[in-house]
């Protein structure tokens, strides 16, 4: 009797062990065809557990311009199915779309599916990059970077785009005609003397697509100086009528082994005068003077709130001026 009943159990426990969920996506991923941009298109998957024991969907990602509800059944015994909704939104996107809808389950051999949505969206003028947002890495003075883009308008021959709005102050527009009428290449550069400091400014494009007449963009760089200032920005905070004043700008070069010198320091704001002391890894710019009265008419005239800039002039050929702004409110 013990020996048949060991070896039921020896023939029952390798089944248990092999015993396992196993899920199965119908249809096994979306193709919603043509979209134009800001469109929506839904569809239903059936979700089943195809195996010999319960699993459960522990989480569903939907980060690819899909939108998933809840799963209304999240663990499914064997042979039992659940449906899942997925709503597509082509939004801003261009082109041919691979998009992934991931799902996670507890099952050692499917611990995460990736599940394929696929989509064109045809657009009257096509740009790559997509991003209305371009972004230069951060350069020092006399460094340039160049940053393309392509545009195609299959319905339109030949394609014309036009620079009408940019800052030329530090960014170079230039523009070609590509490998068909259809398409036309931009180069957006950045100046090698383009002012030091944070820019973001809008770019404006004159098309002749008739359903996108313009398309705007956004440009962003930040222009390093070989010198550093300490600080950055120069905060009296509060002040009384008359204080005294004295307040020490750091300069020193980014790169130790460069030598330079500052030729002369001003600031715009009355009562302030500058004193530079040279000499050494570092160059020390004094702000001294008194705070100015109330009844003065620079003060008066911003109601004790006071701003001006201090210009420090160097003989360094890549940063031959550093300008910082200068603040402080009067107090009674």
């Amino acid at each position: 009797m013990r020996r048949n009943a060991l070896a039921l159990f020896l023939f029952v426990l390798p089944s248990l062990a092999l015993a396992e969920g196993r899920l199965v996506l119908e249809p096994g991923s979306l193709d919603f065809g043509t979209m134009t941009q800001r469109q929506t298109r839904d569809a239903e998957v059936t979700l089943s557990n195809v195996g010999d024991a319960p699993l459960t969907i522990t989480k569903v990602d939907a980060t690819c311009g899909c939108t998933v509800p809840e799963l209304a059944v999240d663990t499914l015994a064997p042979g039992q199915s659940t449906v899942m909704q997925v709503q597509f939104n082509s939004q801003n996107f261009q082109g041919p779309q691979l998009k992934y809808i991931k799902i996670y389950t507890d099952l050692p051999r499917q611990r995460m599916i990736d599940f394929p949505v696929q989509a064109r969206i045809e657009v009257p003028l096509q740009m790559r990059p997509a991003q209305t947002m371009m972004r230069f890495r951060a350069l020092h003075g006399g460094e340039t970077q160049t940053i393309r883009y392509t545009f195609h308008a299959p319905g339109v021959e030949p394609l014309s785009i036009e620079p009408v709005n940019w800052p030329q102050t530090w960014l170079d527009v230039d523009v070609a005609t590509g490998d068909d009428p259809h398409t036309v290449n931009v180069a957006f550069t950045v100046k090698p003397d383009s002012p030091i400091g944070s820019h973001r400014e809008p770019l404006k494009l004159r098309t002749n697509v008739p359903e996108v007449p313009v398309v705007n963009l956004e440009a962003d760089v930040k222009i390093l100086s070989d010198l550093t200032a300490r600080p950055e920005r120069v905060n009296l905070r509060r002040l009384r009528a008359g204080q005294d004043i004295d307040m020490a700008v750091r300069v020193a070069a980014a790169d130790p082994a460069t030598s330079f010198e500052v030729t002369g320091a001003a600031v715009d704001i009355p009562g302030l005068e500058t004193e530079v002391e040279n000499g050494g890894e570092e160059v020390v710019v004094r702000l001294k003077g008194q705070a100015l009265a109330f009844d003065h008419p620079f003060a008066a005239e911003r109601r004790g709130r006071i701003a001006g800039t201090l210009t420090i002039e160097t003989d360094l050929a890549s940063s031959p001026r550093l300008e910082l702004p200068v603040t402080y409110m009067l107090r009674r």
